[in-house]
């Protein structure tokens, strides 16, 4: 009697397991459907829209044919500080760029990297000196994708004094 007992626990434990598995795959495949990326972003281009119109995109190459400045930079975290030398150009340049209308018409821009995270910058900061930046570069090297690749770029705002707004792994800037 005892055999019977312990082999009806066995095949519910199992019957468990399985359907913990299955549960388990169910969640993985929920997960991926939501972070999927819609829109057809990659690093090393970023879309410039409003809403849903696109006004332009700018790849890392046309970002380095701007003028670019050298921004030493202390972050300071939980895990402690970190020094940066990022090679960058201001955001209002940029936007400048495209159409020098573009920071009178808009209050903010909405920094999104490709991996979901979302900044707001107001453009009274963006056209603060020596503010707001979008990096490609750091101590030299170009930034590192989120797979490990070369190419990213990322939104630094230097007067935060731990980074909070910094947006890795730029694909997106939404005037608002």
């Amino acid at each position: 009697m005892a055999g019977a007992a312990t082999g009806k626990g066995s095949a519910f434990k199992t019957r468990l397991l399985v359907a913990g598995m299955v549960l388990l795959l169910l969640l993985v495949a929920l997960s991926s459907v939501l972070n999927m990326d819609r829109d057809g972003l990659k690093e090393g281009t970023v879309v410039l829209k409003t809403g849903d119109n696109t006004l332009s995109t700018f790849t890392l190459d046309d970002l380095q044919k701007l003028p670019a400045a050298e921004k030493k930079i202390t972050v300071h975290s939980a895990r402690g500080n970190s020094e940066h030398s990022f090679t960058c150009t201001p955001l209002a340049l940029l936007l400048g760029s495209i159409d020098p209308a573009l920071t009178q018409n808009y209050s903010k821009v909405i920094a999104r990297g490709i991996d979901g995270y979302s900044a707001v910058v107001s453009m009274s900061e963006i056209l603060q000196p020596d503010n707001v930046y979008l990096v490609y570069a750091d101590y030299g090297r170009p930034l590192k994708t989120k797979t490990g690749g070369e190419g990213s770029m990322q939104m630094i705002v230097s007067a935060d004094e731990f980074g909070q707004r910094f947006t890795c792994w730029l694909v997106s800037l939404e005037l608002q």
